[in-house]
């Protein structure tokens, strides 16, 4: 199976006044791959003509999401995986599971409880209950977060390098994990999993080949 994979959506093409949610939008309609995995910061929503996975980071509107997954604004191929929940793509006997981690960092927000009350501030934040949920689990071939896991030297810490997030890493030990909010690509190892710190749209896209474990990015200037 091959999967588009697409870090931050920013602003706009570089030189251009073209926006990064409107090359998404093209990238979806001509890159010749299965499905696309996307890290969080879409900031616009769109439809799409081949489906999109997708969690959210701190720049996004979670109200938003829930209107566009009650259909107050319909929306075609955008989805959602919530923080828990595993989603199984397949394609002549390859099976791949993605799990994620909604929201970015943010120690004011970490402790709150998830409730009705919960500010509107901080709902574009992970909560430790989510951490929580998603520390229970297993045998998840691609992860996606929106911050990166600390200790792998993908920047300052506790922002873009998490130690909630290292912690999913080593309890959950995906095969491959995806990570936004850096804005750099970057590549580590631990015993267990791959992971990858994604360049924004506007600077790159990547193909994903789940048999081959092989990651290829383009520069967002060379077209598909």
């Amino acid at each position: 199976m091959r999967l588009g994979i697409l870090g931050d959506i920013h602003g706009y093409l570089p030189g251009s006044n073209t926006m990064c949610i409107d090359f998404a939008v093209e990238l979806t309609a001509t890159l010749q791959v299965d499905a696309f995995l996307q890290v969080g910061d879409m900031c616009h929503y769109r439809s799409f003509a081949q489906p999109l996975y997708w969690i959210y980071g701190n720049n996004d509107w979670p109200d938003v999401i829930r209107q566009i997954e009650t259909g107050e604004r319909p929306l075609h191929n955008l989805h959602h995986i919530k923080t828990g929940q595993v989603l199984t793509l397949e394609k002549t006997g390859d099976q791949v599971r993605v799990a994620g981690l909604n929201g970015a960092f943010d120690d004011l927000y970490y402790d709150l409880e998830d409730g009705p009350d919960r500010p509107i501030d901080s709902q574009a934040f992970f909560l430790r209950s989510d951490v929580e949920k998603s520390l229970q689990l297993r045998q998840i071939d691609i992860w996606l977060a929106h911050g990166c896991p600390a200790g792998l030297g993908f920047g300052r810490e506790p922002d873009h390098g998490v130690p909630a997030i290292r912690d999913i890493l080593d309890t959950v030990q995906p095969r491959v994990m995806f990570c936004g909010h850096a804005h750099i690509y970057r590549e580590a190892r631990t015993a267990t999993t791959t992971v990858y710190a994604l360049q924004q749209l506007r600077d790159a896209y990547y193909i994903f080949d789940t048999c081959s474990g092989e990651l290829e990015a383009f520069p967002t200037g060379e077209r598909p």
